[in-house]
């Protein structure tokens, strides 16, 4: 009888935990499914692949990171909205703008600078990534001529709208004073030489294509981008240049 009812014991105790592990193993596995869930759903709605579905402070809302950290948006599953907006805190804290610093600060950490075009000795450090032939590339290249920089120049030519960008970007990289070819370049004063007929070697080739595979890798889509002192800026926004230079 004892024995019967040690055995009874030692039965449940195990059913106990063998139930509370499924529990365990169930929670663990509901938030998965429900993070497919909505990627399937925004998919549909938006044709947008989702990267990274987070909860947000908002009951019933959830944090959507898509376009390689390039977009930030908001899902709610129950209505089935997509929302684009800011969500800010008490503090009149951007949240969303939060979330844009983290996941620019990450790709920072994944640029290889040593594949980039170093120019300048300067105590600013300012990473590039531009287009030879794009208005808003050289006037950003102008401004940074003659302040306090040390450069890590990527040539992301956007050969859909500057289709002598690429010859250009090539030119820079072939260049033994690379420094000098950028600016002749970002200047202007290649725009009428026939760079198209240069000999171009296959370090070159190597060098170019690994700046591509870089700015593809981290989602540029668009140029001038930078980051002046570790801190992301689209465009070229000379006044926040100004602000993020250290005299």
């Amino acid at each position: 009888m004892k024995n019967n009812f040690q055995t009874m014991v030692i039965a449940l105790v195990i059913g106990i935990l063998v139930s509370a592990c499924m529990a365990v193993n169930l929670q663990a596995r509901e938030p998965e499914n429900e993070k497919r869930e909505i990627a399937a759903k925004i998919k549909e709605i938006a044709a947008i692949n989702t990267e990274a579905i987070e909860k947000t402070p908002l009951e019933g809302i959830y944090e959507i990171v898509a376009n390689k950290g390039n977009i930030v948006f908001y899902y709610a599953p129950k209505s089935e909205l997509i929302i684009f907006g800011e969500i800010y805190d008490k503090n009149k804290k951007s949240l969303t703008q939060e979330k844009r610093d983290q996941l620019q600060a990450q790709k920072l950490a994944d640029i290889p600078l040593d594949k980039a075009i170093k120019i300048g000795t300067g105590k600013n450090k300012v990473i590039e990534f531009t287009d030879p032939d794009c208005p808003y590339c050289r006037q950003a290249a102008e401004y940074f001529k003659n302040k306090n920089v040390t450069k890590y120049v990527y040539l992301i030519p956007i050969t859909q709208l500057h289709p002598q960008a690429e010859e250009k970007a090539k030119y820079i990289i072939a260049a033994a004073d690379k420094g000098k070819a950028y600016y002749e370049v970002m200047s202007g004063a290649k725009d009428k030489d026939d760079l198209g007929q240069q000999k171009i070697s296959q370090d070159v080739n190597d060098t170019y294509q690994a700046q591509q595979s870089i700015g593809k890798a981290i989602g540029i889509t668009g140029t001038p981008v930078f980051w002046i002192n570790g801190k992301y800026v689209p465009g070229a926004n000379i006044k926040m240049f100004d602000t993020l230079l250290v005299k």
